[in-house]
């Protein structure tokens, strides 16, 4: 099919998805307030083009801008890609499994293509900045050769009351590796839509780090789907509320192959009247023996009206699998704070000590300017409280 009949397909679906469907289980309800008016800046949204002198990897608005660093990537449009032969138009789809998912798909208008060769041994950080001042509805497909390994930075700079919708396909080849680090600074945004789709194959592997400020409603999506044997993955995520944010965030790992690892570790500290709702899934197919897979979320409430909630899903199919989860919502103790404060410090430095120990198996691993600049909102959130 090509690009234009697909997306006839996926707009028919968007508009006859309903914004809330009903669901026996509470794990996967809706978590989200939307009305049909927060949906419709996405559904409405057109291309821009890009603003001003760009450098690295550069979007606005969607739009894909300027490859930094020479022809060792491929960097075009989406359509550009396709009547390359370097996509098929389907490779940047995947199944609509709720309404936002479904908008995105029906109605992006703009997107690009990152093709990383094989063989490829990248020792530098590939960056990938998003800027934006407007609505805008994207899809991107980056795709990694086989025996690569490849690090990716992505960041946002979002400004203006926006509403934002963008999903990426990532297809990871055969024995290749993947350090991705996602910087999800999106404080500015009515409404923001994120949907990472990581695919895959034999032998790969995938350290997905993810670091959270969410906006006024946002909603992230990661479905890592290990389709080859002795696939492994990790996503470690970390998510900071200061204010009224709000942030529903899924972690759906889909082991359909043999010898698969994963683990799912995601932290969540909460300020003011911020919320979050942490969905947590491991589906274990009948054919994916020998799996190794788990999960751990835990939530620290730093007022009374903050609210966070934690879910975990496992569905398994055969019996030969280790695969296990372990969830908590917690509020700092006075003990944590009295045995600080009887070694020598005030109230406001024992505080930032709970609060980086808890959240430092997330944020230590990161490059240290990543880490740095997480660390300051840490203390902007003890000082809002």
């Amino acid at each position: 099919m090509s690009l234009e009949e697909i997306v006839k397909e996926k707009r028919k679906l968007a508009d006859n998805l309903p914004i809330f469907a009903e669901h026996d289980s509470p794990s996967v309800k809706n978590y989200t307030s939307l009305k049909e008016s927060d949906l419709l800046p996405l559904s409405r949204s057109t291309r821009s083009g890009c603003a001003g002198m760009q450098r690295n990897i550069t979007t606005h608005n969607g739009s894909p801008c300027r490859l930094f660093g020479g022809g060792t990537f491929k960097f075009l449009k989406v359509d550009e890609a396709i009547s390359s032969g370097l996509m098929k138009a389907e490779d940047i789809f995947n199944d609509s499994y709720d309404k936002m998912s479904a908008i995105n798909q029906g109605y992006f208008n703009d997107g690009f293509y990152l093709g990383i060769p094989s063989r490829y041994q990248g020792d530098r950080m590939i960056n990938i900045l998003h800027t934006g001042d407007r609505d805008f509805n994207v899809r991107n497909l980056y795709s990694i050769g086989n025996n690569s390994s490849a690090r990716i930075l992505e960041n946002y700079v979002i400004t203006g009351n926006t509403s934002v919708s963008q999903g990426t396909v990532i297809r990871v080849g055969e024995n290749s590796s993947l350090d991705y680090f996602l910087l999800e600074d999106e404080e500015n945004t009515e409404l923001s839509y994120l949907e990472r789709t990581i695919i895959m194959d034999k032998y790969s592997t995938v350290r997905i780090h993810h670091l959270s400020l969410p906006g006024k409603k946002s909603i992230s999506r990661f479905r890592i789907i290990q389709a080859g044997e002795h696939a492994e993955s990790g996503y470690y995520g970390a998510a900071l509320g200061k204010k009224q944010e709000h942030l529903d965030l899924e972690v759906f790992i889909d082991h359909r192959a043999v010898h698969g690892k994963n683990d799912t570790a995601f932290k969540g500290i909460l300020g003011g009247k911020s919320s979050l709702i942490f969905r947590g899934f491991i589906k274990i197919a009948e054919q994916a023996l020998n799996v190794e897979s788990f999960l751990m979320a835990n939530l620290l409430l730093l007022t009374k009206e903050a609210v966070g909630n934690a879910l975990p899903v496992l569905e398994i199919f055969n019996g030969e699998v280790k695969a296990k989860h372990g969830e908590s919502v917690s509020n700092i103790s006075e003990d944590q704070m009295l045995y600080l404060m009887s070694r020598g410090l005030d109230p406001k430095e024992a505080k930032k000590a709970v609060i980086e120990g808890f959240i430092s198996p997330i944020i230590y691993p990161l490059p240290e300017d990543i880490s740095r600049k997480y660390l300051q909102i840490v203390e902007e959130v003890i000082g809002d409280d």
